[in-house]
C-alpha cells in the first residue's frame, strides 16, 4: 500500500522521481504526500506540508479545492481535466491533472491522489506556432507589396535624378530634389528590410569561435553608434567552437550591440558574456530578470549548449512591450523599421536557437542566445 511504501522509504524516491507533480490527501483532508515538481507549480514554501489541512496549504486555490471537495463527495471525478491555478505574481498557470482514489482494499478508500502537469509551456509553445503561421503569412502578403512598391521608387528615383541635373542652376530646387531623394533611399531601406526578413534563410555553417566573432561584432558596432566614455566588460569562459554561419551571426551580434549602444547613455556599460550551458546550470551564470521571457537556468534537461548574454544598463523596456519586440516592423525608436530583431530571431530559429530577452525600466536590458553545441 501506498503508506507502507512511503514508510520504508522507497515512496520518497518515487515521488522524487518522477517527472509530475504528486499531491495525496487522506478522508480528513489532510496532506499526505507532495513531491518536489508540485510545490513549484503552486509555488508553495519550502516547508513540510503533509499532515497539513488542505485548506491549509491550498487556501489561494479554490479550483484545486473544489475538485477535492467533489472527489470527496464521489462526484464529477473525470479521469484527465484542466486548472487555472493563482500564480504570485498576479498570472494564471494552466495545469493538466488526473485524479483517483487510493483504495485500501477493493471497497474502502483512503484517500485521493492527484497527479499534475504544468501545461503553460506547451500552450506557449502553441501560441508561438500560430504566431509564426501568421507571420507566415504576413510576410508574404509584405513580400508582394514590396516588389510593387519598388518599381514606382525607382521610378521617382531616377526622375528625380533627370530633373536635378536639369536644375541645376537652381539651388533651392535642387534642396527640394535632394529631400525627395532621401525620403525614396527611406524606403527602399523598408522595402529591402522587408524582403530579407521574408527571404528563407540559407545557412552556411562552419566551425566558429565565439570569442572572435562576438569581438568583431564590438568592433563593427562601436564603429557605427560612437559615444564618449562607454564600458565595455567581456567575460569569456573557455567553449568549443560552434557551428553556425559567420556572416549571419555576426549580423544578430551587431544588431542587439548598436540597440544597447543606442539605449545607453554617455558613460553607459555594455556587458558581454558567453560560455558553455554546464556552467549556466552548475555556477547560475545566468540570473533571471523582472520581466524574463524564459529563465535558461530552468532548462537543465536539454542538451548542451553555448549562451551568449549581451545587456546594458540603459533605460530598459516596458513589460508590455516585451512580448512584441520580436515582432516585424515593432519599434520603440523614433526612427528605425523595427525589422531588425525580427530578422535575427529567423536567424537564430534557423540555426536550431533560440533567443530571449530581460528587461527592467530604469535599470537596463539582456538578450540572451542559447546554440547548439
Amino acid at each position: 500500500m501506498f503508506y507502507a511504501i512511503r514508510e520504508q522509504g522507497f515512496g520518497l524516491k518515487i515521488l522524487s522521481s518522477l517527472r509530475c507533480g504528486i499531491i495525496s490527501v487522506n478522508l480528513q483532508r489532510e496532506v499526505t504526500a507532495i513531491n518536489e515538481i508540485a510545490i513549484r507549480i503552486f509555488e508553495l514554501d519550502h516547508v513540510d506540508h503533509v499532515g497539513k489541512k488542505v485548506e491549509e496549504v491550498f487556501g489561494d486555490q479554490p479550483q484545486l479545492l473544489q475538485i477535492l471537495n467533489d472527489a470527496y463527495q464521489m462526484k464529477n471525478l473525470p479521469s484527465r481535466a484542466e486548472l487555472e491555478l493563482n500564480i504570485k505574481d498576479g498570472n494564471s498557470r494552466t495545469v493538466g491533472y488526473t485524479i483517483s482514489f487510493i483504495k485500501k482494499d477493493d471497497v474502502d478508500i483512503e484517500g485521493i491522489s492527484l497527479f499534475l502537469k504544468d501545461l503553460t509551456l506547451v500552450e506557449q509553445m502553441n501560441e508561438q506556432e500560430k504566431l509564426k503561421d501568421r507571420l507566415a503569412a504576413l510576410g508574404q502578403m509584405a513580400a508582394g507589396l514590396a516588389h510593387e512598391i519598388r518599381n514606382p521608387l525607382a521610378a521617382i528615383e531616377l526622375t528625380t535624378s533627370l530633373i536635378k541635373r536639369k536644375l541645376s542652376d537652381y539651388p533651392a530646387h535642387v534642396s527640394q530634389l535632394d529631400s525627395i531623394h532621401s525620403e525614396v533611399r527611406k524606403m527602399n531601406k523598408i522595402v529591402s528590410d522587408c524582403l530579407e526578413f521574408v527571404r528563407p534563410v540559407k545557412v552556411s555553417t562552419e566551425k566558429v569561435d565565439l570569442q572572435s566573432l562576438l569581438e568583431e561584432s564590438l568592433v563593427n558596432s562601436l564603429s557605427t553608434v560612437k559615444k564618449d566614455g562607454i564600458q565595455v566588460r567581456r567575460t569569456y569562459y573557455s567553449i568549443p567552437p560552434v557551428s553556425l554561419d559567420h556572416d549571419q551571426m555576426k549580423q544578430v551580434f551587431v544588431n542587439i550591440l548598436i540597440n544597447a549602444l543606442q539605449a545607453i547613455g554617455q558613460n553607459g556599460t555594455i556587458e558581454v558574456a558567453c560560455g558553455p550551458s554546464s556552467l549556466i546550470q552548475k555556477n547560475g551564470v545566468h540570473s533571471k530578470g523582472k520581466h524574463a521571457e524564459t529563465n535558461l537556468s530552468l532548462q537543465v534537461n536539454l542538451a548542451p549548449y553555448a549562451w551568449v548574454k549581451i545587456s546594458d544598463n540603459g533605460h530598459g523596456i516596458p513589460g508590455d512591450f516585451l512580448s512584441r519586440i520580436f515582432y516585424p516592423f515593432f519599434t520603440t525608436k523614433e526612427k528605425g523599421s523595427g525589422i531588425g530583431l525580427a530578422i535575427a530571431q529567423k536567424i537564430i530559429d534557423s540555426h536550431r536557437g533560440s533567443i530571449d530577452v530581460e528587461s527592467e525600466v530604469g535599470k537596463g536590458t539582456a538578450f540572451i542566445i542559447k546554440l547548439p553545441l
